[in-house]
């Protein structure tokens, strides 16, 4: 009985002096986290910077000041404590993709590091250089639209780096018709999305639609692209509007993953899902009575 109630002891002693155990934290235990600052350059309209870690699939967003902070609740993968560099990546749509590399090892972070202190704190601020910059107008006398009226979008275009863009262009060479399309309306006060494209017909009564286009652009370079929109074809209801034209930044390089984490192909796509896509552009606002 004596040995026992000494066996017994003896675990309650190693038990107790363990640095972990299974029923609750340990408290000497510091928590892992990547951390750091990214600032994008010229942002006009303060959109946060997407970040994205591969293989641990881990995603999050910066703050107003441009920090962030990603807990590392789990470091290992089908193969085990996770070793090796993984990539940190860093977006914006109108941004050149950026990212670093931070080293495990067994599970833990790396002490030799190249873009990270050994706590997994970002050592300098990344800065994200811009592709190109943006803003639409309604080119119109005043921003209050009646039916059968004609409107005049202008977008303009600046470029920081070299760029290859998609959009929708109405191209009838028929008529002379050659104007961009595909135009969102964002009713701001219940967020409901339409979307307007240009389709014409020809002579015969045929409908003609608006194309995919991809347009290369030169660092320096400076452009206008127009829209012409009757605002019968919005089949809008009252109210005011944000307006935003489609543009595709193409961007190689950018990992499936990260798609994913944004919200999946459709942000790419003239799609309602487009404007979740974080993207620097000023738009215009309209008031449709």
């Amino acid at each position: 009985m004596e040995m026992m109630k000494n066996d017994v002891i003896l675990f309650f002693i190693i038990f107790t002096s363990c640095t972990s155990n299974p029923f609750w934290d340990d408290p000497n235990r510091t928590e892992m986290k990547i951390s750091g600052q990214v600032i994008a350059e010229n942002n006009v309209t303060d959109v946060p910077v997407s970040i994205w870690l591969e293989t641990l699939d881990l995603f999050t967003i910066t703050d107003s000041n441009g920090n962030f902070s990603i807990p590392i609740a789990n470091s290992q993968t089908v193969e085990g404590n996770l070793n090796g560099p993984l990539k940190l990546y860093f977006y914006i749509h109108n941004y050149a993709l950026d990212s670093v590399t931070i080293y495990f090892t067994n599970g833990l972070f790396s002490r030799e590091q190249i873009d990270f202190f050994d706590s997994g704190k970002l050592i300098n601020s990344k800065i994200l250089k811009k592709i190109m910059s943006g803003n639409l107008l309604l080119n119109f006398n005043k921003n209050i639209l009646e039916n059968n009226d004609t409107l005049k979008v202008i977008v303009n275009l600046n470029f920081h780096n070299d760029a290859s863009l998609e959009s929708y262009k109405y191209i009838y060479h028929g008529d002379g018709s050659d104007f961009h399309s595909g135009l969102f309306f964002r009713n701001i006060l219940n967020n409901e999305i339409i979307l307007n494209q240009f389709i014409g017909q020809d002579s015969y009564g045929n409908n003609i639609k608006d194309q995919l286009v991809v347009i290369d652009y030169n660092k320096n370079e400076t452009v206008t692209w127009i829209y012409q929109i009757n605002t019968d074809s919005l089949n809008i209801i009252q109210g005011e509007y944000e307006v935003l034209p489609y543009i595709l930044v193409n961007q190689n390089g950018l990992p499936s993953g990260m798609k994913d984490a944004l919200g999946g192909d459709s942000l790419f796509m003239r799609h309602d899902n487009y404007l979740d896509l974080p993207f620097d552009f000023s738009p215009d606002t309209l008031v449709f009575n």
